[in-house]
């Protein structure tokens, strides 16, 4: 199996799961599931080979498994996959968490299961898309039509204020793929329309650096003009402040699997599309702002982990923690340094790890409980000793807590470590203040597992039962992997430094 092959298998087979489910009569919703979780399963499988076949020396595209035809060709648009370092952590995490989310959607999902099903398939493949597009306008489609399924299933088979958390994601998330659109264009009429003006390998390396443009009859910069657009564009994905405020609605609205998969790997395409197109494509002004930039990253680490610790509803505590952690990321990718963006694209992979496990815990603890209070709006206390009536279910909560805190162990460590040495030297101050979000992370964190865990059990908590098997199923592959890479996170790292490194050198030439 070549790369047009491996590449085109992993990209199109969710969009085979979706004709499937589609064609499978209403009422046979047992086998949906089935075929949905099959589909997902052998898509896992393929990026395991995709992982087997990658050559970890190489820095660029994997020369054997890019794939470039030509789809509109008098606009030199191309259907050009290709996978490096940065984007096959990305596709090896978003294929873990899509066959886990099927899972856990088995029991939990009770109404409209075969749109569900096909929704949720028609995400993965587009996820699938944004990381694997080596063409700008191909980029630009899978992240657009991303929304869409996003949009149902927020809106369809979220909580109670679900269509206004959906209508929020989609405007906010619509207005920043608007400016994407504008840089773009601007692009291609910079480029001259030629053969390359939507490579996104071409247009790499700096070429605008004195490109200027005439606007409201001023000249200003090209590329730091253009860099703010796709800045913009990636932040609300992010989401960097004050971007962020679509996030916690659309959490604490959003079915537990789409909780999911927006922490883990939605808010990671925001990040990716800065390592992918704004960093590379214009480097100068990347290095300009990149101490507004490591600002923004300390304002979202402090203030989301201030806002976490503010919160009553334990999903939306986990919401905004992922607002702090994804700080982290924007850190190190503000260092361009080596170990600062390394540590940056292993909190990606870690935190996509450590906060699925988190989401898939309060789901699992809301189906009992139908409600997610730590503490009621009337004051009452909504858990309480749960750590003595649900043993099992305590010691993987502890698990996902601890690989959220950062602890030593934890694969939250290593990328926030490796994050600190990478800025320490760049920005003394900002590394300083932002080890306070980490000592906050660790204080909500804390006081929220002792509120829920410990004291005396509340009278309603006797009631609820302990994990099933399909439950402690799902969340084993999550367990070894927060602890395997906390202790040995060379195999993730090993995939990504040498394409890394290219960033890195890139950068320091401008």
């Amino acid at each position: 199996m070549h790369g047009l092959d491996l590449l085109s298998w992993i990209l199109w087979m969710p969009i085979i799961g979706v004709i499937g489910v589609l064609l499978i009569p209403k009422e046979q919703t047992t086998s949906m599931k089935w075929w949905a979780l099959i589909n997902t399963v052998i898509t896992f499988v393929l990026t395991i080979v995709l992982y087997s076949k990658f050559d970890q020396s190489v820095a660029g595209m994997q020369p054997g498994l890019s794939v470039n035809i030509p789809w509109i060709p008098q606009f030199h648009i191309n259907y050009a996959l290709g996978v490096d370092g940065i984007s096959l952590p990305m596709i090896l995490l978003t294929s873990l968490l899509f066959m886990l989310c099927i899972l856990s959607s088995w029991t939990q999902i009770k109404k409209s299961i075969k749109a569900y099903f096909a929704l949720l398939l028609l995400l993965q493949s587009t996820v699938f898309g944004v990381f694997m597009a080596m063409d700008f306008f191909l980029f630009y489609v899978y992240w657009e039509v991303m929304l869409l399924p996003m949009f149902f299933l927020i809106g369809v088979w979220g909580g109670e204020n679900r269509e206004y958390a959906a209508v929020k994601f989609f405007l906010y998330t619509f207005f920043g793929s608007l400016l994407m659109l504008v840089g773009i264009v601007a692009l291609y009429f910079a480029t001259g329309q030629s053969e390359t003006s939507f490579s996104i390998l071409a247009l790499q390396g700096g070429h605008f650096t004195d490109l200027t443009l005439k606007l409201f009859g001023a000249s200003v910069s090209f590329s730091k003009l253009f860099f703010i657009f796709m800045f913009i564009g990636f932040a609300i994905k992010v989401p960097v402040f004050p971007f962020h405020t679509w996030l916690p609605h659309a959490h604490v609205q959003a079915p537990t699997a789409i909780s999911v998969i927006l922490a883990g790997v939605l808010l990671k395409m925001g990040t990716y599309g800065f390592l992918r197109i704004a960093f590379p494509i214009f480097p100068d002004s990347a290095k300009y702002f990149a101490e507004a930039i490591a600002w923004l990253g300390l304002i979202n680490v402090i203030y989301g982990a201030l806002c976490a610790m503010a919160q009553t509803d334990v999903k939306k505590l986990i919401a905004y923690s992922s607002v702090s952690h994804m700080g982290f990321v924007m850190l190190g990718l503000a260092s361009m340094t080596v170990q600062g963006m390394n540590g940056a694209v292993l909190q990606m992979f870690n935190h996509g790890t450590s906060t699925a496990m988190m989401f898939f815990m309060i789901g699992i603890i809301y189906e009992r409980s139908h409600h997610r209070y730590i503490v009621r709006p009337d004051g009452s206390r909504g858990f309480g000793g749960l750590y003595t009536q649900l043993p099992v279910y305590s010691i993987i909560f502890i698990i996902g807590m601890f690989a959220s805190m950062g602890l030593p162990g934890m694969s939250g460590f290593i990328s926030e470590a490796l994050i600190f040495l990478g800025m320490y030297e760049k920005y003394t101050t900002i590394t300083v203040l932002a080890l306070f979000g980490l000592l906050i992370g660790a204080a909500y964190l804390l006081w929220m597992f002792k509120r829920m865990f410990f004291g005396e059990v509340n009278p309603e908590v006797k009631e609820y039962t302990d994990m099933t098997k399909l439950e402690v199923g799902y969340m084993i592959p999550l367990c070894i992997a927060v602890i395997v890479f906390g202790i040995f996170p060379s195999p993730i790292l090993n995939m990504m430094k040498a394409s890394v490194g290219q960033l890195v050198s890139l950068l320091a030439t401008f």
